[in-house]
């Protein structure tokens, strides 16, 4: 018969329950993850659970675009943060753009199939900001294997739309 240490198999039960205890606060947004859909579904779940959860909070920003950005888009978002170093202040976004506000209280999010056609794909986003409808579209460039954010086209009730990449552009600091 064999002996079963209990000590060290409920040390390792201790361990493993404190590190999914923790792992709930983390924002668990896959930034590799292949499919452009799935990804900003994780997205927009991330800023509907940072609604209640201060924790989440700071990871829930149009950064993780950023992070995910196709190469020319990158460029821009670190021209428009050497802008903002420099003058102090804000540049060309003063907004997030993945919820079209500074604040979000989201509800009715739906976020489609990506659209694909060889190296391009595009995802519909729509979804209610403290009630105003919105709809986002995600342009996607494939980089290396990888869907990367080209550009994001935001519309906010019956607003114009606005282009991210050409509003980074055409700031003039």
């Amino acid at each position: 018969m064999r002996h079963i240490d209990y000590r060290n198999w409920l040390g390792g039960a201790l361990l493993a329950a404190a590190l999914l205890a923790g792992s709930g606060a983390r924002a668990q947004v896959n930034m590799n993850e292949p499919d452009p859909s799935v990804w900003l579904k994780s997205v927009y779940d991330l800023y509907q659970r940072a609604e209640t959860n201060t924790k989440l909070m700071r990871e829930a920003n149009y950064r993780l675009i950023v992070k995910r950005a196709a190469k020319p888009l990158a460029a821009l978002f670190r021209r428009n943060d050497a802008c903002e170093k420099k003058s102090g202040g804000i540049c060309a976004l003063d907004w997030d753009l993945i919820v079209n506000g500074q604040d979000s209280q989201l509800t009715d999010i739906s976020v489609g199939a990506a659209a694909i056609t060889g190296d391009k794909a595009t995802v519909t986003a729509t979804f209610k900001n403290m009630g105003a409808e919105n709809r986002n579209t995600y342009f996607f460039v494939r980089e290396n294997g990888v869907w990367k954010v080209e550009d994001v086209e935001t519309r906010t009730g019956k607003e114009a739309p606005l282009r991210i990449a050409r509003l980074l552009r055409d700031h003039k600091p």
